[in-house]
């Protein structure tokens, strides 16, 4: 629950080793979100299969459905595609689009790098860089670069000029005994802040605050996750045996 009066759930359920389901739920201002993921990991491959707003009520398939494969080549490197294929409203058109990735893992650092092909919104390009400074420090930036077409009569090919948007991110985790705090900046004048803790082995509370420093606004929310445990760790819990960790700072 947000201070803006949004209400978010979420729900992992682990069917074997190798598949996992999440399920993302939100209501906001009357309106309403639904997205359910389907992730495969094998031992040189995953894949996944995420539905939004998925319908069929209306006579025919509506919403976004993205599918994406990444296969290990070497040790460090692995690439993959992604397809996106959408349709907000049944007397619209579906859009269709094709992005190639490659990331290269390192021994304590990760890069990777997406192209976007050409669709209805244009191209672009992205890259990500991450790294682990110390056993409890890691930092990371993002820089991606999107080209639109311009609106007619301003030069360019078929009289339509080419707008070009490029953003950049940088953020930090610190991670304490039993919580995690991660902050992040971005070039269009936003920050936040997230603070992940540990109450008890199945219980988890998070924090999180976002300033938009351009447009003076602000927004904080709470949330709690509780995880299914095993037999064995609710019987140490009901002996005392698992104590709750108490706060690192």
């Amino acid at each position: 629950m947000e201070n803006d009066g949004s209400l978010v759930a979420r729900s992992n359920y682990r069917w074997n080793d190798s598949l996992i389901t999440k399920t993302n739920a939100q209501i906001q201002s009357g309106q309403s979100m639904l997205s359910v993921e389907n992730d495969l990991s094998g031992k040189d491959f995953t894949a996944s299969f995420k539905g939004m707003n998925p319908s069929i009520i209306e006579g025919g398939l509506k919403g976004i459905f993205i599918a994406s494969y990444l296969q290990s080549v070497t040790p460090g490197l692995a690439l993959g595609l992604e397809a996106v294929w959408q349709r907000v409203a049944m007397n619209s058109s579906p859009e269709a689009l094709l992005s190639y990735g490659a990331r290269y893992t390192g021994s304590d650092w990760i890069a990777s790098l997406q192209l976007q092909s050409e669709g209805p919104q244009g191209s672009g390009i992205s890259s990500s860089y991450w790294r682990k400074l110390t056993d409890k420090v890691s930092v990371g930036t993002d820089l991606s670069l999107q080209f639109a077409p311009g609106l007619s009569g301003q030069g360019g090919l078929m009289g339509g000029g080419l707008q070009k948007e490029g953003s950049a991110s940088a953020g930090a985790k610190y991670e304490f005994r039993a919580s995690t705090f991660r902050a992040q900046v971005d070039s269009k004048g936003r920050s936040s802040c997230l603070l992940e803790k540990t109450i008890l082995p199945a219980v988890r509370v998070t924090f999180a605050a976002e300033m938009d420093h351009l447009k003076q606004q602000a927004k904080v929310g709470v949330g709690v996750a509780i995880e299914a445990t095993s037999e064995d760790l609710m019987e140490q819990m009901e002996k005392g045996t698992v104590q709750a960790p108490s706060v690192p700072f």
